[in-house]
């Protein structure tokens, strides 16, 4: 779980620094990061007296009118036609394709598994820099149009915060150092998987970025994150590829966001060998019987064992085993294969 800081798609190291260079967008994100990351605490202490009745999983979008609130107007929900404001659409068709890959691919009912009703929230503050999920729904600022854009309108963005909710019911990863390296690396993993499915891209065409239709001319870089070149995307990208430039420090959490380039190099190169169908399945499979200390090297041991029964029901290729030990071993996590 995100239990000491908030699932954001900017980091706040990140923020930290487009503020120091004078954006003062960024700067009131940055502020607004302490008082969300206690309401999402507050919900986390709270999950296991959820009401676990089954759900239909429902969109509802509400509109925060340019307030630092959320539920304010509800604006569309489920079966409701199209309405003008593009930011209330986007939110609306875009976390229901999320919904419907996990249907369709894995049958979960919405990121829950039990019909989790997906709660959207636009327009929240003036030119909030950030978007973020916040253990009940989803909230999408605007961006300043400086350094970002409407964040809502960004499936990559959108699956990305939605994943940590599906980490948040499956896994309960906490949200620091190598846990929440690993909550931010199925974040990703799943993001640009989605982002794939919707752009109708396979492995070769796809640009393995995330966030990168939010970034405006103006941000120093392409992306917030690469997942076939960690440490590239941005001029304050610094994503390790590999286990000896492992970040050690207490910032961001002890490295969640900058540890987790790490098991995303891996990825990309695991789907270069075996197909993005193929991971997807197994690294969901492999976030569903992780815990919440999971690092590392228990992520690596738990993909070989998921990839051995997989391939023994045949739903997977033969050569899955070896293509993630590769994998892993060019980024310094070699695996121990029974």
């Amino acid at each position: 779980m995100c239990t000491k800081a908030h699932c954001y798609i900017i980091p706040p190291y990140l923020l930290e620094k487009l503020a120091k260079h004078g954006n003062r967008s960024c700067k009131r994100a940055l502020n607004d990061t302490g008082r969300i990351a206690e309401r999402r605490r507050s919900s986390l202490n709270n999950l296991l007296l959820r009401n676990q009745a089954e759900g239909s999983g429902e969109r509802f979008v509400y509109d925060s009118q340019n307030q630092f609130e959320q539920r304010m107007k509800l604006v569309r929900q489920e079966g409701q036609d199209p309405v003008e404001d593009e930011s209330v659409n986007n939110a609306y068709d875009t976390s229901g394709f999320v919904r419907k890959y996990f249907q369709e691919t894995f049958g979960l009912n919405s990121i829950d598994g039990n019909g989790l009703d997906i709660i959207s929230n636009v327009h929240y503050g003036e030119a909030y820099n950030n978007a973020y999920w916040d253990g009940d729904e989803m909230t999408y600022g605007d961006g300043d149009g400086k350094e970002f854009t409407d964040f809502a309108s960004a499936i990559d963005v959108v699956a990305h915060e939605l994943v940590h909710g599906v980490t948040q019911f499956f896994a309960n990863l906490e949200y620091q150092s190598q846990p929440g390296a690993l909550n931010e690396h199925f974040s990703d993993v799943f993001g640009t998987i989605i982002k794939q499915k919707y752009l109708e891209q396979d492995i070769a065409d796809a640009d393995w970025l995330i966030g990168d239709s939010v970034v405006t001319e103006e941000f120093p870089g392409v992306a917030i994150r690469s997942m076939k070149a960690p440490g590239t995307a941005n001029d304050f990208d610094t994503q390790p590829d590999h286990m000896d430039n492992y970040y050690n420090g207490m910032g961001d959490n002890q490295g969640v966001h900058i540890n987790s380039g790490i098991p995303n190099k891996a990825f990309y190169l695991c789907c270069l060998e075996i197909g993005i169908d193929d991971c997807a399945l197994i690294w969901f499979e492999t976030l569903k019987a992780l815990w919440r200390t999971s690092d590392f090297n228990d992520m690596v041991e738990t993909l070989v064992s998921t990839a051995q029964q997989l391939i023994s029901e045949d739903k997977v290729a033969q050569n899955a085993v070896e293509a993630i030990s590769m994998s892993f071993s060019q980024v310094g996590l070699t695996p121990i294969v029974v």
